[in-house]
């Protein structure tokens, strides 16, 4: 059945619409007509108690598909709500890297209850995953691969890639590891059914194998398998025997949860928490921060405390000073979001930080004329005091320019120092831009003292 757009966004209304109002066995029907995917997005946005009816009984291998769609800490959730015969079916069913990490999730007594009635096969390496420190390659590497021993030919190496197991998810490699199960070559699905099949699988396999650890970094493993354009990388441990592989579909979603966790960390906010986060605990990561930017907005406090006789003189320049310092604020969010953002997908080297100074100069020569002068003509027209307006309007484009150069360039010098580049969030950047914008406009107040009181 060929299923047309049009087709495909009637099935998805009707099952948004029947999950809407519980009519369960209505979207069970409607579901096998749905990706997983296109179901999950649904799912998100409804209550668990509405989605578990549907979880229990729509196809347990489509159901499995739905889970690990939809974000963990909802699956993790949906698990302790379902049948306990059901959840741990789908335990079995689902792919035992993502089932590792949803049952990291749980207490213990639930991943004990879980580990009791599990096959176990599967029990020992989602215990073998969950061992590894989270973050690292062997804590996200998918156990189910080909490999073959040396001496292997290419007729029982496509025997052996027919009788593998359904488990395993990608098939565009074949690993050749020695005595030890130490990769020693790789060769692809489409040289294996080009060759001869009495030829020995090391003669079309490549020797340089590029590997991972199990301890690496998981972000750096994505990023090289990213980069050299792999299918999957194969991972090694301790002794360099082949453990698993990393996934090209598992190192996407790390590179995603990498920009997700970059742009929480531009409001200050911890990547550890999410919306399942129980107040209390949000509260606990949230309030040190905050109280912490008391302190750091102190220092624009001193700086117009030191101007306070100019304040007092010529009390209209207080007018203009919340837009002089958000406009330098929202100038430098957009400068340091496209840095991180284009050293976090590989697009600049870090030794081009003076490239990218070079670029906000110019950016922020041409936005600080154009603002400075529309803000002159605002400030003029509010107050009818031109000497305010051309300091203010001044202030106004040096602290557009100055909060471009910043937030343009301190991702880069963070990165080079080995820092992580959204250390320079969100709230730090906007202080260092209020500070400098209240200086530099209060600074010209000053100097221009006489003529504002004339004016």
């Amino acid at each position: 059945m060929i299923l047309d757009p049009k087709v495909l966004s009637e099935y998805r209304d009707s099952f948004a619409d029947a999950m809407a109002h519980e009519r369960i066995d209505e979207a069970v029907s409607i579901a096998p007509n749905l990706s997983s995917g296109r179901i999950a997005q649904t799912l998100v946005e409804l209550d668990n108690e509405t989605v578990v009816p549907l979880l229990e009984k729509v196809d347990e291998k489509h159901a499995a598909d739905i889970i690990i769609k939809l974000p963990r800490e909802m699956a993790a959730e949906l698990f302790r709500m379902m049948d306990p015969n059901i959840s741990t079916r789908l335990i079995d069913t689902i792919p035992v890297d993502d089932a590792a990490d949803i049952i990291a999730l749980l207490d213990k007594d639930e991943i004990s209850d879980i580990f009791e009635k599990i096959n176990p096969e599967i029990k020992a390496i989602i215990e073998g995953l969950m061992k590894y420190e989270h973050g690292s390659v062997g804590s996200v590497m998918n156990t189910y691969y080909i490999a073959v021993r040396e001496g292997t030919t290419v007729g029982q190496t496509l025997e052996a890639i027919k009788d593998a197991p359904a488990q395993i998810q990608n098939r565009a490699y074949v690993y050749v590891v020695d005595s030890l199960g130490k990769p020693i070559g790789v060769a692809s699905m489409k040289d294996l059914i080009r060759s001869d099949p009495s030829k020995n699988v090391m003669d079309i396999s490549s020797r340089d194998v590029v590997v991972v650890h199990t301890t690496d970094d998981a972000e750096y493993a994505a990023e090289l398998l990213r980069n050299r354009r792999f299918q999957m990388l194969p991972v090694v441990n301790d002794e360099n025997r082949l453990s698993g592989v990393l996934l090209l579909d598992d190192a996407i979603d790390i590179l995603s949860e990498k920009l997700a966790d970059q742009f929480v960390q531009l409001g200050a906010a911890s990547t550890e928490e999410s919306f399942y986060t129980p107040p209390v605990s949000t509260v606990k990561k949230r309030l040190p921060w905050m109280a912490g930017n008391i302190f750091l907005n102190l220092g624009a406090v001193a700086v117009i405390a030191s101007y306070e006789a100019t304040i007092e003189a010529v009390a209209a320049l207080a007018i203009f000073l919340p837009m002089i310092t958000d406009m330098g604020g929202n100038v430098g969010i957009q400068a340091l979001s496209v840095s991180i953002r284009s050293i976090a997908l590989g697009e600049v080297q870090l030794s081009q930080y003076l490239r990218a100074a070079k670029k906000e100069i110019i950016v922020g020569c041409i936005n600080g004329l154009a603002l400075g002068l529309l803000f002159t003509i605002v400030a003029l027209f509010i107050q009818g005091n031109p000497t305010l307006g051309l300091v203010a309007g001044v202030a106004l484009g040096c602290n557009v320019l100055l909060a471009g150069i910043v937030g343009g360039t301190m991702p880069f010098i963070i990165k080079r120092l080995g820092g992580d580049p959204a250390m320079m969030t969100g709230p730090v950047l906007t202080t260092i831009t209020d500070i400098t914008g209240v200086s530099i406009y209060l600074g010209l107040s000053t100097l221009f003292l006489a003529s504002l009181l004339g004016g």
